[in-house]
């Protein structure tokens, strides 16, 4: 019996701290809020360096500053072999001489052309209407002048011999009548039977004149008319086709030599432009980081790739980074949604780095972008409220704790004692002084991983259970 009743006491103590470990006593307690981010050190202002050749792609390292080096104005970050480029902009250069001189040449013919293609033309057609109109001259009058005229030079001839034989025949019957001829007499015989052999012979050439002219040469004066004005026409025709041809091939030649000279000009100005790119330095003093810096990151992976006396630079890709001398840091870090609106602008906390966990730095946030990074988290930037210590250099990780809320004074309550509605409203089991309990709806104003702040609905004193 004793044994039953010692049991029955252990369950009865078990059953009353278990009820008792269920409920909670509202009360007002401080309530603060944090945020505990991971961030990296990086400067308010860096210039990234980069190469974006236009023409030229041999860009070979042959010396390389080193990670971290501090460098002064003017000095060589990453040294280019200029050897190539040097020899093709000589190369490039004497073209563009060449091309100016073509071009020159050309304009000068086009500008003679210019001028001489309508001379010739017109000269063209003019000679050929001189041919035209000298055919039908000769055809209609100068040919039959020619053939009339040799057959008036045959009737000339036989006249002329009729008249010395018919003075021939007056003198021999002169003589006759008197029985005796003379010695001045016979030279006059002599001289009118000369006469009549020539007058003779006259005829005979001038028939012969006569006959050639009429069978070979008018007949080939005709062909040669006919030649010259079917020769000048085609000649006429051919040049009207060929001549404008000639003109409009020369202007598309000076119009190639133009665009040649300008592709050569581009082209030496983009290798001038390429070879001076060539000449990597410093804009300012300052501290050298491989990689690139941008939108609250660093990133070196891709510029060591490449960073290496021997290699070759490839173009658009960041491969340096200047930080100039004495550039303030801020703190870069990178939270998921569920942070997100527990930060805001100027909220304030403090930062320790793993140079000395114990020694931490007040900070303040001075922008919380709004939009997501490709990898889905969103960007905080911090910045430090005093002076950081000179130990610090970009790229070293920070870790941050932000206070988002901080009261002096508060209705708190576990989470584990609220229920959500169907409504999506939260309530909680409010016990009430006779025991029995009752579903109290609540306003939930702030909270933290492990407690609420209530706003409305309980007052301080009452129990909840859960």
């Amino acid at each position: 019996m004793i044994r039953t009743t010692f049991s029955s006491l252990c369950f009865t103590s078990v059953l009353i701290s278990s009820t008792l470990a269920d409920e909670y006593t509202v009360s007002e307690k401080p309530f603060e809020k944090s945020t505990t981010l991971n961030g990296v050190f990086l400067p308010t202002q860096s210039t990234a360096i980069s190469i974006a050749p236009k023409v030229w792609k041999d860009f070979s390292i042959t010396s390389l500053v080193n990670q971290g080096a501090l460098v002064k104005k003017g000095d060589t970050l990453i040294g280019i072999d200029t050897t190539k480029i040097d020899e093709q902009i000589a190369k490039a250069t004497k073209s563009l001489e060449i091309s100016h001189l073509n071009l020159t040449q050309s304009k000068h013919e086009l500008a003679q052309l210019e001028i001489t293609t309508p001379r010739t033309l017109e000269n063209h057609a003019r000679t050929a209407k001189q041919a035209t109109e000298d055919l039908k001259w000769f055809t209609d009058i100068g040919m039959p002048n020619d053939i009339e005229s040799s057959k008036y030079n045959i009737k000339r001839a036989e006249l002329s011999l009729s008249y010395q034989l018919e003075e021939l025949k007056q003198l021999e019957k002169m003589y006759d009548e008197d029985q005796k001829v003379e010695e001045t007499e016979e030279i006059i015989l002599i001289r009118t039977r000369n006469n009549v052999d020539r007058a003779k012979f006259s005829l005979k050439l001038t028939k012969a004149t006569a006959a050639r002219t009429l069978e070979s040469e008018i007949p080939r004066k005709l062909k040669n008319y006919q030649l010259s004005a079917e020769t000048s026409r085609i000649s006429h025709t051919s040049a009207k086709e060929k001549l404008p041809r000639a003109l409009k091939l020369k202007r598309l030649e000076v119009a190639k030599a133009d665009r040649q000279h300008a592709e050569d000009a581009k082209k030496l100005a983009e290798l001038k432009l390429d070879r001076a790119m060539m000449s990597i330095t410093a804009a300012s003093d300052g501290l050298v980081y491989y990689g690139n810096i941008d939108n609250g990151r660093w990133t070196p992976a891709s510029a060591l790739k490449v960073l290496k006396v021997g290699g070759k630079l490839p173009s658009h890709l960041p491969l340096l980074t200047l930080i100039p001398a004495k550039t303030p840091l801020t703190i870069s870090a990178f939270t998921g949604e569920k942070h997100l609106s527990q930060l805001k602008t100027g909220n304030k906390g403090h930062a320790t780095t793993q140079l000395d966990a114990y020694v931490h730095f007040p900070v303040k946030v001075t922008a919380v972008h709004s939009y997501p990074q490709t990898d889905g988290t969103y960007r905080v930037e911090i910045t430090p409220e005093q002076a950081i210590k000179p130990s610090i250099v970009p790229g070293m990780k920070a870790t941050i704790k932000l206070t988002s809320t901080k009261l002096d004074k508060a209705i708190i309550v576990p989470k584990g004692y609220l229920s959500q509605a169907a409504d999506g409203s939260y309530t909680v089991d409010l016990k009430l002084a006779d025991g029995k309990t009752t579903q109290r709806q609540v306003t939930i104003g702030a909270s933290n991983d492990d407690h609420v702040v209530i706003t409305k609905g309980l007052e301080v004193a009452q129990v909840i259970l859960k």
